[in-house]
């Protein structure tokens, strides 16, 4: 009786247990397929925000400046130099003073025929003699005072006496006879001195006056020769002077009338330059108003095309993250789903554990090598997008965040790691159409198809074997990116199955 009642409870317990699971999965199927509507939503937003057509509003923006003037002709091309012909007045001057002659060339030494008047004198003195006749004169008077006196006191004085007296005068009379006689003979040579004197005086003066006359002839002669011939200078200079002052003045007025007639044609064509200039920049300006007037237009209308563009693309992009919010909903009810699932696996396991749990393990194992030998997951080596770049699947742990299937950041719940048969040629290599590659298993989930069946926007696919690990990850939105390309997670798909297996049996 006690064995039929544990068999009852058994079967009760059994087949709530079966109740609840069928309704744990049917309420996961219906997750699913929420999941899968919400993922279609998305992928239709995604697909049409990707598929948004923007039109370049500023692609046929025209150069209003392009035909603005601006191949210039330059207006002082055809200036011509008004100095070309210009002609040095002072070319054909002629030096006045080139066949002056030196008026002193032909001057004689009006002295040079001066002869010395003196050259010819005598010494009136040198023949001068003394002039004895005084001294004789006196002698003679001397003795006829002696014996007049002798005469006269003869008789008178007696012999002696007189003779004494008579002695002396005569000696007196000879004394003044002499003294006569010496001044006559003096008197007389200073006459003759003086007339010697006077006569070599007048000579000096008859000499002198005729040498001072000659020097005064040849003087007032060279003086009147300078005097002609410096005048004939002066003259010819004067009139050297004022020919070369004359020309010079008619040199200076032609050069100076010269340069007033070319500073007149330079002013007056750089004034018709400047004008044509001016004229030409005044009608550049008013080009450029123009066209920056059209620019400005032009750009206004382009802008606002492109504020209504981007309003629109940004009223797409709005309603595509709403989309990815519904389906980032859905993901987490289907792994609220999955765990679910997985506590009712676990509810049912230690059901089975307390009947019999030596066969419920062996019922899982196989279960879960019976759906191994179905699918298999990404080989060892291929890289994950990741918000740090590209990482190898083995080096990537639970709490990573990698870039989802959606495309948006996420983070790694679970990492599965399995040993692989390297003989099964179970791996595809598909390569896109934009260059993309991903390396999976032939069940492998890409964009929601299997591997083996994925056609769309596919170039190659080539199936390889030599694979020893694979590896799974399961995150928040149940996928990840390789290259670019959204690749499923096949975790839940596999926990779906193997609690299949387990049920079946």
């Amino acid at each position: 009786m006690g064995d039929l009642t544990g068999k009852r409870s058994k079967r009760k317990q059994t087949a709530a247990m079966n109740q609840m699971n069928q309704m744990v999965n049917d309420q996961l199927g219906t997750l699913q397929q929420q999941q899968a509507a919400a993922q279609a939503t998305a992928d239709a937003s995604r697909d049409a925000y990707s598929n948004m057509e923007f039109t370049n509003p500023f692609a046929d923006a025209t150069n209003p400046y392009a035909n603005t003037q601006t191949n210039f002709d330059n207006i002082y091309a055809g200036a011509q130099n008004v100095y070309a012909d210009a002609q040095n007045t002072f070319a054909g001057a002629r030096n006045t003073f080139a066949g002056a002659r030196n008026t002193f060339a032909g001057m004689e030494n009006a002295y040079a025929g001066l002869q010395n008047q003196y050259e010819g004198m005598e010494n009136r003195f040198e023949d001068m003699t003394v002039d004895m006749r005084a001294a004789d004169f006196q002698a003679q008077q001397g003795q006829q005072q002696r014996a007049n006196i002798m005469q006269g006191l003869r008789g008178a004085a007696g012999g002696s006496g007189i003779a004494g007296l008579a002695q002396a005068l005569a000696n007196q009379g000879q004394l003044q006879t002499q003294q006569i006689a010496a001044g006559i003979g003096q008197q007389e040579r200073q006459n003759q001195m003086l007339a010697a004197q006077e006569g070599s005086r007048i000579d000096q003066l008859q000499r002198g006056a005729g040498m001072e006359l000659q020097q005064l002839q040849a003087s007032g002669a060279m003086a009147v020769q300078q005097a002609e011939r410096a005048g004939a200078a002066q003259q010819q200079q004067m009139q050297m002077s004022g020919a070369m002052q004359q020309q010079q003045m008619q040199m200076q007025g032609a050069a100076q009338q010269q340069e007033m007639q070319l500073q007149g044609a330079a002013q007056q064509q750089a004034m018709i330059l400047a004008g044509e200039a001016d004229a030409q920049a005044l009608g550049v300006q008013q080009q450029n108003l123009q066209a920056q007037g059209e620019w400005m237009a032009n750009m206004a209308q382009m802008e606002g095309a492109a504020a209504v563009q981007a309003a629109e693309a940004q009223q797409q992009a709005t309603l595509l993250g709403m989309d990815y919010g519904a389906l980032a909903g859905a993901n987490a009810a289907v792994q609220q789903g999955m765990a679910n699932q997985m506590s009712a696996m676990g509810m049912q396991v230690d059901m089975y554990g307390s009947q019999s749990q030596n066969n419920f393990f062996s019922q899982a194992t196989d279960a879960v090598v019976s759906y191994k030998s179905v699918t298999v997951c990404v080989p060892k080596g291929i890289n994950i997008d990741t918000v740090n770049g590209s990482i190898a699947i083995e080096n990537v742990k639970p709490g990573d965040i990698v870039i989802g299937y959606n495309g948006e950041p996420t983070k790694v719940l679970q990492k599965h790691e399995y040993l692989e048969d390297p003989a099964r040629e179970r791996f595809y290599k598909v390569e896109f159409d934009d260059g993309a590659i991903v390396d999976v298993c032939d069940m492998h989930r890409i964009k929601g198809e299997r591997a083996m069946d994925i056609t769309e926007g596919v170039k190659s696919k080539e199936a390889y074997s030599g694979v020893e690990f694979s590896y799974d990850l399961l995150t928040e939105d149940s996928g990840y990116r390789i290259d670019g390309v959204p690749v499923n997670s096949m975790i839940p798909e596999m926990a779906i199955g193997i609690a299949e297996i387990i049920k079946n049996k």
